[in-house]
Protein backbone atom coordinates (compact mmCIF):
# COMPACT_ATOMS: atom_id res chain seq x y z
CA UNK A 1 0.00 0.00 0.00
CA UNK A 2 1.35 3.30 -1.07
CA UNK A 3 1.05 6.35 1.11
CA UNK A 4 1.31 9.98 0.00
CA UNK A 5 4.63 11.97 0.32
CA UNK A 6 5.48 14.01 3.34
CA UNK A 7 5.29 17.71 0.79
CA UNK A 8 2.54 16.92 -0.81
CA UNK A 9 0.29 16.16 2.29
CA UNK A 10 1.14 18.90 4.20
CA UNK A 11 0.39 21.25 1.32
CA UNK A 12 -3.14 19.13 0.80
CA UNK A 13 -3.47 20.07 4.02
CA UNK A 14 -2.71 23.57 4.63
CA UNK A 15 -4.71 23.97 1.43
CA UNK A 16 -8.10 22.21 2.65
CA UNK A 17 -6.83 24.59 5.49
CA UNK A 18 -6.76 28.03 3.40
CA UNK A 19 -10.42 27.02 1.67
CA UNK A 20 -11.78 27.52 5.53
CA UNK A 21 -11.26 30.85 4.78
CA UNK A 22 -11.98 32.16 8.88
CA UNK A 23 -14.00 29.39 9.85
CA UNK A 24 -11.91 26.94 13.31
CA UNK A 25 -9.58 25.17 12.19
CA UNK A 26 -10.35 21.43 13.79
CA UNK A 27 -8.50 18.83 12.81
CA UNK A 28 -9.24 14.81 13.23
CA UNK A 29 -6.42 12.78 12.99
CA UNK A 30 -6.58 9.19 12.72
CA UNK A 31 -9.72 9.63 11.40
CA UNK A 32 -9.74 5.95 9.66
CA UNK A 33 -13.64 5.35 9.02
CA UNK A 34 -15.17 7.99 11.44
CA UNK A 35 -15.56 11.34 10.09
CA UNK A 36 -16.29 13.99 12.65
CA UNK A 37 -18.30 16.59 10.98
CA UNK A 38 -16.82 20.24 11.14
CA UNK A 39 -13.41 18.72 11.28
CA UNK A 40 -11.22 18.01 8.73
CA UNK A 41 -10.66 14.08 9.18
CA UNK A 42 -6.76 13.26 8.74
CA UNK A 43 -5.58 9.73 8.11
CA UNK A 44 -2.54 8.19 6.56
CA UNK A 45 -3.52 4.89 5.45
CA UNK A 46 -6.21 5.52 2.42
CA UNK A 47 -8.53 2.27 2.65
CA UNK A 48 -6.69 -0.80 0.31
CA UNK A 49 -10.46 -3.36 -0.06
CA UNK A 50 -7.94 -5.92 -1.19
CA UNK A 51 -5.94 -5.58 2.11
CA UNK A 52 -8.26 -7.35 4.97
CA UNK A 53 -8.23 -4.39 8.15
CA UNK A 54 -10.60 -5.43 11.08
CA UNK A 55 -9.91 -2.68 13.31
CA UNK A 56 -11.45 -0.50 11.11
CA UNK A 57 -13.97 0.67 8.93
CA UNK A 58 -12.07 1.73 5.87
CA UNK A 59 -10.75 5.24 5.73
CA UNK A 60 -13.27 8.47 4.98
CA UNK A 61 -10.49 10.94 5.25
CA UNK A 62 -10.63 14.71 3.76
CA UNK A 63 -6.71 14.47 3.75
CA UNK A 64 -4.19 12.16 3.85
CA UNK A 65 -0.91 13.40 6.13
CA UNK A 66 1.16 12.12 8.74
CA UNK A 67 -0.32 13.65 12.22
CA UNK A 68 3.23 13.43 13.30
CA UNK A 69 4.55 15.95 10.73
CA UNK A 70 1.59 17.95 10.14
CA UNK A 71 3.81 20.88 9.30
CA UNK A 72 1.08 23.40 10.21
CA UNK A 73 2.28 27.06 11.63
CA UNK A 74 2.34 28.01 14.75
CA UNK A 75 -0.73 29.20 17.01
CA UNK A 76 -3.39 28.18 14.08
CA UNK A 77 -5.25 25.16 15.38
CA UNK A 78 -8.40 25.54 17.05
CA UNK A 79 -9.48 22.39 17.98
CA UNK A 80 -7.62 18.66 17.79
CA UNK A 81 -9.54 15.13 18.88
CA UNK A 82 -7.95 11.99 18.15
CA UNK A 83 -9.21 8.54 18.72
CA UNK A 84 -7.89 5.11 19.44
CA UNK A 85 -4.39 6.25 17.79
CA UNK A 86 -1.70 7.67 20.07
CA UNK A 87 -1.17 3.93 21.03
CA UNK A 88 -0.08 3.10 17.63
CA UNK A 89 3.40 5.32 18.27
CA UNK A 90 6.41 4.69 20.40
CA UNK A 91 6.43 6.63 23.69
CA UNK A 92 8.93 9.22 22.31
CA UNK A 93 7.15 9.65 18.39
CA UNK A 94 3.48 10.56 21.33
CA UNK A 95 5.39 12.94 23.30
CA UNK A 96 7.04 14.53 19.87
CA UNK A 97 3.29 14.45 18.68
CA UNK A 98 2.09 16.19 21.83
CA UNK A 99 4.59 19.10 21.62
CA UNK A 100 3.70 19.97 17.93
CA UNK A 101 0.30 19.53 18.42
CA UNK A 102 0.76 22.17 21.43
CA UNK A 103 2.86 24.36 19.42
CA UNK A 104 0.16 24.30 16.75
CA UNK A 105 -3.20 25.47 19.04
CA UNK A 106 -4.33 28.94 19.42
CA UNK A 107 -3.95 29.99 23.02
CA UNK A 108 -6.92 28.27 24.40
CA UNK A 109 -6.43 25.77 21.92
CA UNK A 110 -8.62 22.45 22.49
CA UNK A 111 -6.82 18.80 22.18
CA UNK A 112 -9.55 15.61 23.06
CA UNK A 113 -7.80 12.12 23.11
CA UNK A 114 -9.46 8.91 23.49
CA UNK A 115 -7.37 5.66 24.62
CA UNK A 116 -7.15 2.69 26.67
CA UNK A 117 -5.67 3.71 30.03
CA UNK A 118 -2.80 1.34 30.90
CA UNK A 119 -4.01 0.97 34.59
CA UNK A 120 -7.27 -0.07 33.70
CA UNK A 121 -6.22 -2.66 31.32
CA UNK A 122 -4.39 -4.18 33.70
CA UNK A 123 -6.96 -4.21 36.00
CA UNK A 124 -9.34 -6.03 33.58
CA UNK A 125 -6.90 -8.73 32.69
CA UNK A 126 -8.01 -10.22 36.12
CA UNK A 127 -11.79 -9.04 35.09
CA UNK A 128 -14.02 -12.27 35.70
CA UNK A 129 -15.94 -11.69 31.83
CA UNK A 130 -13.44 -13.46 29.35
CA UNK A 131 -14.93 -10.78 26.86
CA UNK A 132 -13.02 -8.10 29.15
CA UNK A 133 -10.24 -10.07 29.57
CA UNK A 134 -9.25 -10.20 25.62
CA UNK A 135 -10.07 -6.89 25.18
CA UNK A 136 -7.37 -5.92 27.84
CA UNK A 137 -4.67 -8.39 26.31
CA UNK A 138 -5.61 -6.91 22.89
CA UNK A 139 -4.87 -3.67 23.92
CA UNK A 140 -1.14 -4.64 24.64
CA UNK A 141 -0.54 -5.25 21.40
CA UNK A 142 -3.06 -4.48 18.79
CA UNK A 143 -4.52 -6.03 15.79
CA UNK A 144 -2.08 -8.73 15.41
CA UNK A 145 -4.46 -10.84 13.14
CA UNK A 146 -4.96 -8.90 9.70
CA UNK A 147 -0.65 -8.63 9.44
CA UNK A 148 -0.77 -4.55 8.87
CA UNK A 149 1.91 -2.89 10.70
CA UNK A 150 0.26 -0.21 11.51
CA UNK A 151 -3.08 -1.19 13.18
CA UNK A 152 -0.31 -3.04 16.02
CA UNK A 153 0.22 -0.69 19.34
CA UNK A 154 3.37 0.21 20.66
CA UNK A 155 2.55 1.81 23.72
CA UNK A 156 -0.01 2.00 26.71
CA UNK A 157 -0.47 5.04 28.28
CA UNK A 158 -1.69 5.59 31.79
CA UNK A 159 -4.33 8.82 32.98
CA UNK A 160 -1.62 9.34 35.37
CA UNK A 161 1.28 9.28 32.87
CA UNK A 162 -0.19 11.17 29.83
CA UNK A 163 -1.65 14.12 32.49
CA UNK A 164 1.86 14.68 33.86
CA UNK A 165 3.66 14.93 30.33
CA UNK A 166 0.80 16.74 28.93
CA UNK A 167 1.38 19.54 31.96
CA UNK A 168 4.97 19.55 30.94
CA UNK A 169 4.65 20.43 27.49
CA UNK A 170 2.65 23.42 28.33
CA UNK A 171 -1.12 21.99 28.42
CA UNK A 172 -2.80 24.43 31.20
CA UNK A 173 -5.57 22.66 32.15
CA UNK A 174 -5.68 18.94 31.61
CA UNK A 175 -9.08 16.69 32.03
CA UNK A 176 -9.35 12.84 32.70
CA UNK A 177 -12.77 10.76 32.69
CA UNK A 178 -12.94 7.45 31.91
CA UNK A 179 -16.84 8.15 30.70
CA UNK A 180 -15.39 8.22 26.75
CA UNK A 181 -17.80 8.38 23.90
CA UNK A 182 -15.89 5.76 22.04
CA UNK A 183 -14.50 1.65 22.51
CA UNK A 184 -14.93 0.76 26.01
CA UNK A 185 -15.63 3.07 28.45
CA UNK A 186 -14.51 2.04 31.78
CA UNK A 187 -11.27 0.35 29.97
CA UNK A 188 -10.25 3.51 28.47
CA UNK A 189 -9.83 7.37 28.73
CA UNK A 190 -10.87 10.79 27.70
CA UNK A 191 -8.11 13.27 28.08
CA UNK A 192 -9.16 17.33 27.46
CA UNK A 193 -6.36 19.51 27.43
CA UNK A 194 -6.31 23.17 26.91
CA UNK A 195 -3.21 25.15 25.58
Amino acid sequence: MQTPTQSSESSDLKTRIAQLSGQPIRLHLGCGGVRLEGFLNVDLHPHDPEIQDSSRDGCDADVFADMTKLGLDDCTVDEIQTYHTIDHFTRWAGLDMFTDWHRMLRNGGRLVIEVADFTRCVLWLFHPLARRRQVAKNQFYGNQWDRIEFETHRYVWSAREIKRELRSIGFSKVRITHRTETHYPGRDMRIEATK
